[in-house]
């Protein structure tokens, strides 16, 4: 499982946060999560259970988040 990435984002007056985690590989999948005042306003989903015996599986999951975020 790879750490997140957490970012907050100024829109004209209004703070945004976003969240990107990785639930590892007995749940292969990236989620993130965009905030405002602590509500979820918009969430992205990506599997990777095709890639899970992957031997650079660490590297192409971090390029999922990265992308993802």
């Amino acid at each position: 499982m790879i750490t997140g990435y957490n970012a907050n984002i100024r829109h004209g007056d209004r703070l945004f946060h976003v969240q990107t985690e990785d639930s590892g590989r007995s749940h292969p999948h990236v989620i993130t999560h965009l905030y405002y005042e602590g509500t979820i306003l918009s969430s992205e989903k990506c599997e990777y259970a095709e890639i899970v015996a992957a031997p650079d599986l660490t590297a192409r999951v971090r390029k999922l988040m990265e992308e993802q975020h």
